[in-house]
């Protein structure tokens, strides 16, 4: 990790100190030896980010569909052959709002309707589950600027935590993960330290995860979308308090 030298001012007095950066880089993807598209991101967990993403722009739905995954220039663009074609796209390339500069390949994802679930946690166990990302989200403490997303299952277990600049890339990490395991993350629940936008929520919503919560806020699209699409959306979990913005049913709630 880049550590850079600073200058530091607090009322106390000015000093020197060397901190970590977040890492950053452009990683290209191709598939099929076609350029996709470049995707800003940080340097860990990249093939999980790349198939998340895939599968997000319905391109693949399973980890056999990868014939071939391999690193070329120097490690700067994931080249990906898969058993098909690359299915036709809309041409509709979405600018997100996440960091990074985010794209969403053919439109935004939107479920058929809205996910059901017998999902049912107290607050306790929610604020439990944000407690153990904060705790093993290294890079996030480390450099104070990158975001990380953690899936639990319904009983608490954390089964995958990701890190990335990008809000929305520790989705994809998220869902990248579950094709390499073998693991189905519908009916889990995602935390995530960044703000919740659209975009995630239609990720979520891809992943059938019918919990999101997250230690800050959500926008106004996601909480519209949420509403619609039958997720549970919770920010600024705290041992405190939290704010649930969407189906508080599923939370059982007391005085």
């Amino acid at each position: 990790m880049q550590h850079h030298a600073i200058t530091l001012w607090t009322p106390q007095g000015i000093s020197r100190q060397s901190l970590p950066l977040p890492p950053e880089v452009k990683l290209c993807l191709q598939v099929n030896g076609v350029h996709l598209l470049n995707i800003a991101a940080s340097p860990v967990q990249l093939e999980a980010l790349v198939l998340g993403f895939l599968y997000y722009s319905n391109i693949i739905q399973r980890r056999d569909e990868v014939a071939a995954f391999h690193w070329a220039r120097e490690n700067t663009c994931a080249d990906v052959w898969l058993t098909h074609q690359v299915p036709p796209l809309d041409g509709e390339r979405l600018l997100t709002s996440g960091c990074g500069q985010g794209q969403v390949l053919g439109g935004m994802f939107h479920p058929d309707g809205p996910l059901t679930t017998e999902l049912s946690l107290s607050p306790q166990e929610l604020n439990v589950m944000l407690g153990q990302l904060k705790a093993q989200a290294q890079l996030y403490r480390q450099t104070q600027g990158l975001h990380a997303s953690a899936l639990f299952t319904p009983r608490g277990e954390l089964r995958f935590l990701a890190e990335d600049v990008g809000r929305h890339n520790t989705l994809d990490k998220l869902m990248g993960h579950c094709l390499l395991e073998g693991c189905d993350p519908a009916g889990m629940v995602i935390g995530t330290t960044g703000r919740v936008s659209s975009e995630m929520i239609s990720k979520a919503a891809r992943m059938r995860v019918p919990l999101v919560a997250s230690l800050t806020a959500f926008t106004s699209m996601s909480v519209n979308l949420a509403q619609q699409w039958g997720i549970t959306g919770v920010g600024y979990v705290r041992r405190y308090g939290m704010r649930i913005y969407t189906h508080p049913q599923r939370l059982r709630l007391q005085a």
